[in-house]
């Protein structure tokens, strides 16, 4: 079949996607929307007034009935409510936003819900309920029964068939789809060219085209293992985990913001995508990927347990939760975990059994409320991380080899010259200098946070250098001083420009909320046996404080209360805080420790002075360096002779007076501000939080019934106690197992728990993208609603390769793509065509689009532009990287991505579909990103003039479609640059205008299907 005829003749539909449906024609994932957003909402709100109970009853309102299908369309009085695909043009919209109707008429619905309505109705109104809805007795689940469909099966041990010999086999694959070809009828195809398989296993296995010298390396290689080095070098390739992980990250409902309204953006949601493509990198065994995905921040804590675990966190999450809210969110987020573990691992729909009992699978409702509450204790959340922490103490321990280096100067100074230089400047020059001043700046000895990068001035000051991980931090500065007789401690908040409103707190408005100050201290002489002593402290006055939150609160003892200083327009601040009792001080120094807990938002430039002189001014006094009158009370105390214990803190003391010590000082200083720090990452994950899970009544959170414990599906356990099997009660005194981490075993478990049907449920996968279409056409719903698999011997055959190779899938990858079958030609047989037109058997080679992130990323590795750079912050699309990487906000999807169908990640999604519009014409012929890489690719095609136009042509076509042209193309290409170039005028040799024809003939090329199509 040929497809190279141009894709996009503007206006003109082509072809219409297959997308996976249901017999009676609606898609299983609208159908989940229903379950899981409809009918709980019409069953609340809407069944009292308008279902069969309702009219049987004599309560029916406005003969409107909406507990079926068919009286949802049918509508009440006043018409039909309801006008599928069009929610603005539906009276039942217009009813839920209050406008002119207002139903329900108990209070309106929130905004989320009735966006689902709207949702619901633009997408179809799918809607599973045939019939009256007269109320059926229960139904009876025989879980004995349900064992014996065909997926809820133990794997069968099913050796390939014997087939009659053929030179067409290559793999044991191929004669299980040999045997479907004799029981239909069906002939097999011949391989494809090599020009065509390259391209093929490029886009399959790393999702970018080859190049021209990778293409001319492969066709020259006539080796009989050519293909096989080929297959291991794309697997081998780190550009294979991009391309495998945007097909997990679909089924994950992969985004960085959290939907709804707000859509907040998640910092750190970029660690999961990365993780997700190292371990493809990687070939991290399957059942590790998944167990790591449900509980990996349990079974490997540390980042990278975190970062596999933002999958169970990925979804939808509203941004403001109320106090009225707050319970129905939190089940709402279970449904979602649920929900996605049940689709993008098992292949089962689990939304709807919130409400009752599966409809159609062998699952009750008990057994949903067993994994919710295995889940219970998971909530959202950022958790902060050094990404390498050996790395970081590597270089902690050259900073402290370093540095002691200069401490040994600093200690040499003090022991051979301190005492001499401070003899003399005593006699020289402690007489001539001025009276002490009233507040004196205590300089920092050491300052740190718990989440704060904090650093020093020389002026004493404390300044914020780094980022801050949370708001709520507690400050510990450090300092020496030798006066003696304190009275008072001030606390200076300066401004700067570089916090909000000029701060001096990080706040929004500039301010700051101070818990708790206090105050501890102790001998500064190491031999000295005195205790420490925390300061009683009296706040007398602020210069701002908010009426309801004084500076009083923060002595008060009191953690629920605090000081809040907003300074309306950003001004310094002060405090000043009497010693009750005053502080005396230890005869050879005192270490003061100060610890600010600040409830929210800190500070970010501060200082701390004290003062010896009782009613000194809080901030109109002279506020300078500690002075020398303590120096002399220290030597008189000491006969002229400086104590040993206080030699090395007086070299930091007489810094100022001697040029010696203030270089060994500033050296020291200087070293210790550059101690390095560990490159801090939050990462978006599943932390701590959640209360007890209940059975919900229908599932609303106004009707609890009794608490739930987790459990598992019982139809996939082969014990009947599935709870101690996987969570067994521990021995007494040791802790409990985790309940992730029992449901991370339970799933992997192939012998007796779900990993069997998980085997399935992948090896499905890699099959889908690599044809077109899995082995079971609906790779997200494996149950009684879902299609059958079409090789189902085949299917537990690759399963148990999987499992019989350490659920490695990079081998799976080399055998199916080894096959014949894959390697297969799409030219069509018209007798395969009568006997199987939707190819179900596989006697051809289904040519497929290309999906958006490849489309994205074949056009900039045409135009050469492409970025390789790997992992690390998502981008925007303006970034020529890799289109993995690209931002994915729930809100702001890129328009270019979703015209060629990339999905709204609200839900995990198993299959996308593939339209074909006029839309994506436009697009391809107007957009400017197109437009620049088709610039791009022309002066990569023609460097110089020098290089003939025909020549041109001939690279044009191997770097878009891996091939030559063929004569016919060639001379109508060149034909179409000669007329772009004169404007239909004789043909000269060359015109100015030839450099804008060959943009505008690269432009073609990138516009036919056989760029966007890979065959």
């Amino acid at each position: 079949m040929n497809i190279r005829r141009v894709f996009l003749a503007c206006g003109v539909v082509l072809l219409c996607a297959a997308v996976p449906i249901r017999a009676d024609g609606t898609d299983p994932q609208q159908i989940e929307f229903f379950e899981q957003k409809i009918r709980p909402v019409l069953v609340q709100h809407c069944y009292a007034c308008h279902s069969e109970k309702a009219a049987a009853g004599g309560k029916l309102k406005a003969k409107l009935m909406l507990d079926t299908r068919e009286g949802v369309a049918k509508g009440g009085e006043t018409g039909p409510v309801v006008v599928a695909g069009k929610s603005g043009e539906s009276l039942l919209m217009k009813a839920l936003r209050y406008d002119g109707l207002e139903m329900p008429p108990a209070g309106k619905l929130p905004e989320n819900v009735i966006a689902d309505f709207a949702r619901w109705i633009d997408t179809g109104l799918a809607d599973p309920r045939d019939g009256k809805a007269a109320q059926p007795k229960p139904r009876e689940i025989d879980l004995a029964a349900g064992r014996r469909f065909w997926s809820f099966q133990p794997l069968k041990e099913s050796a390939p068939p014997e087939v009659p010999a053929s030179p067409w086999a290559k793999t044991p694959i191929d004669r299980f789809i040999l045997a479907r070809y004799a029981e239909h009828g069906l002939t097999a195809n011949g391989p494809a060219s090599r020009e065509k398989l390259i391209r093929r296993v490029y886009f399959d296995l790393i999702g970018l085209p080859p190049t021209p010298e990778q293409a001319a390396d492969f066709l020259a290689d006539t080796s009989p293992d050519a293909f096989d080095r080929l297959v291991d070098r794309l697997l081998a390739s780190e550009r294979h985990g991009e391309r495998w992980a945007r097909h997990w990250l679909d089924a994950a409902r992969f985004a960085e913001s959290g939907g709804y309204e707000f859509d907040g953006f998640r910092p750190g949601a970029y660690h999961y995508r990365d993780w997700v493509i190292r371990a493809i990198n990687g070939d991290l065994p399957y059942d590790e990927f998944v167990r790591m995905q449900i509980a990996g921040d349990k079974l490997q804590p540390g980042l990278h347990g975190a970062a596999a675990t933002g999958y169970l966190v990925a979804g939808p999450f509203p941004g403001q939760i109320t106090a009225k809210t707050e319970e129905r969110i939190r089940y709402d987020q279970l449904d979602d975990m649920i929900m996605t573990i049940g689709g993008s691992m098992l292949g089962v729909t689990l939304g709807c059994v919130r409400c009752h009992d599966h409809k159609y699978d062998p699952i009750p409702q008990q057994d949903y409320y067993g994994i919710a509450a295995a889940l219970g204790r998971t909530a959202h959340g950022p958790l902060t991380f050094d990404p390498d922490p050996a790395a970081t103490q590597r270089a902690l321990n050259l900073h402290a080899a370093e540095h002691e280096i200069r401490l040994a100067a600093w200690r040499k100074f003090a022991v051979e010259e301190l005492p001499a230089r401070l003899a003399r400047w005593q006699q020289e020059s402690l007489p001539k200098l001025p009276p002490q001043p009233r507040w004196q700046v205590l300089t920092p000895q050491n300052v740190s946070a718990d989440d704060t990068w904090l650093s020093t001035t020389d002026q004493g000051v404390v300044v914020f250098v780094g980022p801050r991980r949370k708001n709520a931090d507690t400050y510990v500065v450090t300092t020496h001083t030798w006066q003696k007789n304190l009275v008072a401690l001030r606390l200076d908040a300066f401004t700067d420009n570089s916090m909000p409103r000029k701060g001096p707190g990080f706040g929004g408005d500039g301010s700051f909320t101070l818990g708790d100050f206090k105050v501890t201290a102790s001998p500064l002489d190491p031999k000295s046996t005195e205790p420490p002593v925390t300061l009683k402290l009296k706040a007398i006055l602020a210069a701002f404080e908010e009426p309801g939150q004084p500076l009083k609160n923060v002595v008060d003892d009191n953690p629920a209360s605090f000081w809040r200083a907003n300074a309306d327009g950003g001004k310094d601040n002060a405090a000043l805080f009497e010693i009750e009792g005053g502080f005396q001080g230890f005869a050879a120094g005192t270490q003061l420790t100060f610890s600010l807990k600040f409830v929210s938002d800190g500070l970010g430039r501060f200082r701390l002075a004290a003062s010896t002189e009782p009613g000194a001014p809080t901030w109109a006094g002279e506020v300078a360096p500690q002075h020398a009158g303590e120096i002399k009370s220290i030597l008189a105390a000491n006969g002229n002779l400086l104590p040993e214990s206080l030699r090395e803190p007086m070299v930091r003391w007489f810094g100022p007076f001697d040029e010696t010590a203030g270089r060994l000082c500033q050296a020291v200083d200087d070293h210790a501000r550059a101690k390095p720090r560990a490159p801090l990452t939050d990462v978006y994950t599943a932390v701590a939080g959640g209360r007890d899970v209940f059975f919900l009544r229908r599932g609303e959170v106004d009707s609890k019934l009794g608490q739930a414990q987790p459990a598992f599906l019982q139809v996939l356990s082969a014990t009947p106690n599935t709870r101690e099997k996987w969570l067994p009660t521990p021995p007494e005194g040791q802790p409990a197992l985790d309940p992730r981490v029992g449901l991370a075993n339970w799933i992997t478990d192939a012998q007796d728990g779900a990993g069997a049907l998980l085997a399935r449920v992948i090896v499905n996968r890699l099959w889908q993208h690599h044809f077109g279409r899995g082995l079971v056409n609906t790779p997200n719903d494996f149950g009684a609603q879902g299609e059958r698999p079409t090789h189902p011997e085949l299917l537990d055959w690759l399963a148990r390769e999987l499992i019989r190779g350490g659920w490695k899938l990079k081998p799976i990858h080399k055998l199916i793509v080894h096959s014949a079958v894959y390697q297969q030609a799409n030219e069509v047989s018209p007798a395969n065509l009568k006997a199987d037109p939707l190819n179900q058997y596989l006697w051809h080679y289904r040519p497929r689009r290309l999906e958006a992130e490849v489309i994205r990323d074949s056009l900039l590795a045409a135009g050469a532009s492409l970025d390789t750079t790997m992992y690390g912050p998502s981008i925007l699309d303006n970034v020529p990287r890799r289109s993995i990487y690209l931002r994915v906000k729930r809100s702001e999807l890129i328009p270019f991505m979703t015209m060629f169908d990339a999905p709204e990640p609200a839900q995990s999604i198993g299959e996308r579909i593939s339209t074909t519009v006029p839309t994506q014409a436009l697009a391809m012929m107007n957009s400017p990103f197109v437009r620049q890489q088709a610039e791009r690719l022309s002066r990569r095609i023609r460097s110089t003039p020098e290089v003939p136009i025909p020549a041109a042509i001939d690279n044009a076509y191997q770097i878009a479609f891996c091939r030559p042209p063929t004569a016919a193309e060639r001379e109508r290409m060149l034909a179409f640059i000669e007329r772009q170039a004169t404007g239909g005028a004789a043909p000269q040799t060359e015109t100015p205008q030839t450099e804008t024809a060959l943009v505008e003939f690269a432009q073609v090329l990138l516009c036919l299907n056989e760029f966007v199509y890979v065959d």
